[in-house]
């Protein structure tokens, strides 16, 4: 590598160390954040665990339901993802739709599910209908797609960020 511009490259060091750290530490973020959300979504997919697209894009950012949030210190950068659909507000311990799909649920007690049976033989579940049926006490196993997906992105994270890393820093000092 031949250099001919030392005050040039001297100016972009600096440029790098006054901002561009912490703008390439909060990128790489973004990046493994998007492709866990992504992991997710494939999953979702492999085990065809929804018939609508509610509980997917839950999990694009910028979506309905969307958790994307960050938190800055002087110590650290992290990145919350994931999906908020079915929680609540008043009932931050009330777990959501998403959450009882992962994780598994048991239905304690018997009770009226308003909808109606579509052509195809799915429930569409319908607030404001008449009919429906009743559900009944049982379990059902968690699908733990939620938990692949991060099993699958921990195993090539430091590729991922090796990868995204060199690219920032290109970026940076080009």
């Amino acid at each position: 590598m031949i250099i001919h511009d030392f005050d040039g490259l001297a100016k972009k060091f600096k440029r790098l160390s006054d901002e561009g750290v912490n703008q390439i530490l909060r990128n790489i973020a973004e990046a493994v954040g998007e492709t866990l959300l992504n992991l997710v979504i494939d999953e979702i997919g492999k085990q065809d665990l929804i018939d609508t697209g509610l509980m997917w894009n839950s999990f694009t950012r910028g979506e309905s339901g969307n958790v994307w949030e960050w938190d800055v210190d002087r110590n650290a950068i992290s990145l919350e993802v994931g999906s908020s659909l079915g929680t609540s507000s008043s009932d931050p311990g009330k777990a959501g739709y998403p959450r009882m799909i992962n994780d598994g649920y048991t239905i304690h007690k018997a009770h009226f599910v308003p909808g109606y049976w579509a052509t195809n033989g799915t429930f569409v579940h319908d607030p404001s209908a008449k009919t429906g049926f009743m559900a009944r006490p049982r379990t059902f196993i968690g699908r733990h797609y939620f938990d692949i997906a991060v099993k699958e992105l921990e195993g090539g994270m430091n590729a991922l960020i090796t990868k995204r890393l060199e690219k920032e820093l290109g970026r940076m000092l080009s």
